[in-house]
């Protein structure tokens, strides 16, 4: 093999030089192509933030802005001005789905090693002289998308961990490094299990002693409103609907109240008197569902999709889909067996194999799998992120074997990629469940629907809203409003327990979480 000619790049480093290894000439080009494009807001963010990584003076920062004021637009930009230079910039998320959008993006917890579950005494798993531990060294910028999403602790992790590695004696956060964080307040907070609305506010962000060293950059321009091909009326149309659901992600709408409200639903967007509630929901988005299985193009399950609350509103759902998706239909069982590591439980008579095979939890896929080919299917785990294959990247069965799936990509950058899925053991992160399980199986559940919470970051063209019961924590209903891209997309469909329609549901926002991002 020919010796690299590369002359002043540390080879010894996989890690730095894979993220020095971009085309500097086309990111330049790009680069100065979206300056041009930038609004007034997003230059005053763009000079902050690249005056701060220059003069290498540090600096945290908070870029809020709800869904269409263009922060994906302002990470690319930045990245760009960072490794054009040959510098470092490091693109996480709090989701695989969200680090998608990013280029170079990764999951915040499989780049900087955060543990499971952290608490005010763990720390990042990086040794001190590892090839990670000397890439942040280098790094000039982290850009980490859909910051509110985590909690406090993951961030509170990397600023130890960072600290100790940057032997930090200045006590400034993050060990001197320029660290930008974005999202929206509205959108659902941390998930913890079992917690109540103060400990939710508590675990956020803005709850971190992290947040006074933070500075906020607000975005307030809706991008959908600057295209040059928008009429006046749509362009009022597109307002009134944008300040709609930002009144419902405030709690704005039927105030006063503590943050939990009946409100009513615009008539344009109810499906009313349905005597089949899930036959309703179903035809507003997918159409004539005795065609389904002629959605040939991976475009059609990708632009759209039925939201819930709750897993067993989903599964309610997927299995009267799959039923109407003409084809043969093939069940994948589970092979289920208590984790070795699990002495205590390892031969306890109680967990027989009936026991385990009904378990589900969220996460885990089920014990017995029904697919059929054409079927829009979500990944549960992260299988290959550099590919595309995350949890939450949706995908459509195009051929079914015994022990492997092919399927095509049908959300990303790589949409009509053919995959091959294998059966894999998963171990559930978080149960309340007092033996640890293992579960082989497809990671791998239907979504025609998929709940609230899994939906998020994704835009949809048609988003149907199945609420057979209210939304139950904060910034839910402001996450499934806001999937669709116009208000023409968006039908919700409420019911009672007698499943009689209903025109008002419950909105739920925690107003303690708004408080401190004005500074």
């Amino acid at each position: 093999m020919p010796k690299p000619t590369n002359i002043g790049i540390d080879l010894s480093n996989r890690l730095s030089t894979e993220e020095r290894n971009y085309p500097r000439d086309a990111l330049r080009e790009k680069h100065d192509e979206w300056i041009g494009k930038m609004t007034d807001e997003q230059r005053a963010i763009y000079d902050e933030i690249i005056t701060a990584v220059l003069k290498d003076c540090g600096g945290v920062f908070f870029v809020y802005g709800f869904g269409g004021t263009g922060k994906t637009f302002l990470w690319k930009t930045l990245s760009a001005a960072v490794r054009y230079r040959g510098l470092i910039a490091i693109n996480v998320a709090s989701s695989g789905i969200a680090s998608l959008l990013l280029d170079g993006g990764r999951t915040a917890h499989s780049r900087f090693g955060i543990p499971i579950n952290p608490d005010d005494f763990t720390m990042c798993n990086i040794s001190p002289e590892s090839d990670l531990a000397n890439m942040l060294k280098e790094t000039s910028l982290i850009i980490w998308d859909e910051a509110p999403m985590m909690s406090r602790y993951c961030f509170e992790n990397l600023d130890r961990s960072l600290s100790d590695i940057m032997k930090n004696t200045d006590n400034k956060p993050f060990g001197g490094k320029v660290v930008v964080f974005g999202g929206d307040f509205r959108q659902v907070l941390p998930v913890i299990s079992g917690a109540g609305r103060a400990q939710i506010v508590l675990a956020a962000l803005n709850s971190s002693y992290l947040w006074e060293h933070i500075k906020v950059l607000t975005l307030t321009k809706n991008m959908r409103l600057m295209s040059e091909d928008l009429s006046e009326s749509a362009a009022r149309d597109i307002k009134a609907f944008s300040d709609w659901i930002l009144a419902v992600g405030e709690g704005k709408v039927a105030e006063p109240n503590d943050g939990e409200a009946l409100i009513d639903i615009p008539e344009e967007f109810l499906i009313e008197n349905s005597n089949d509630p899930i036959e309703a929901i179903s035809r507003a988005v997918y159409g004539d569902l005795e065609m389904l299985h002629k959605r040939a193009e991976p475009k059609f399950f990708q632009s759209r999709a039925i939201l819930c609350p709750t897993n067993n509103d989903v599964n309610t759902i997927n299995e009267r889909l799959l039923e109407k998706l003409q084809g043969e239909e093939m069940v994948y069982l589970s092979a289920d067996s208590i984790d070795p590591q699990d002495s205590e439980s390892l031969n306890n008579p109680v967990f027989t194999q009936d026991f385990l095979n009904s378990i589900r939890l969220s996460g885990l896929p089920n014990h017995s799998l029904r697919l059929k080919v054409g079927a829009p299917v979500m990944l549960l785990r992260n299988i290959d992120p550099k590919a595309g294959l995350c949890n939450g990247t949706r995908l459509k069965i195009t051929q079914m074997g015994h022990n492997v799936l092919e399927a095509s990509v049908i959300t990303g950058d790589r949409v009509g990629h053919k995959v091959l899925i294998p059966k894999v053991l998963i171990k559930p992160s978080d149960t309340k469940l007092p033996f640890r399980i293992r579960r082989r199986q497809f990671p791998l559940s239907i979504a025609f629907a998929m709940t609230i919470n899994k939906s998020q970051v994704q835009s949809l063209q048609e988003v149907g809203l199945f609420l057979p019961r209210p939304v139950f924590s904060h910034g839910q209903l402001y996450v499934a409003l806001s999937r669709v891209t116009s208000k023409k997309g968006l039908k919700i469909l409420i019911v009672d327990k007698e499943g009689q329609s209903q025109k008002e549901t419950m909105n739920v926002v925690f107003k303690e979480v708004f408080q401190n991002l004005r500074n």
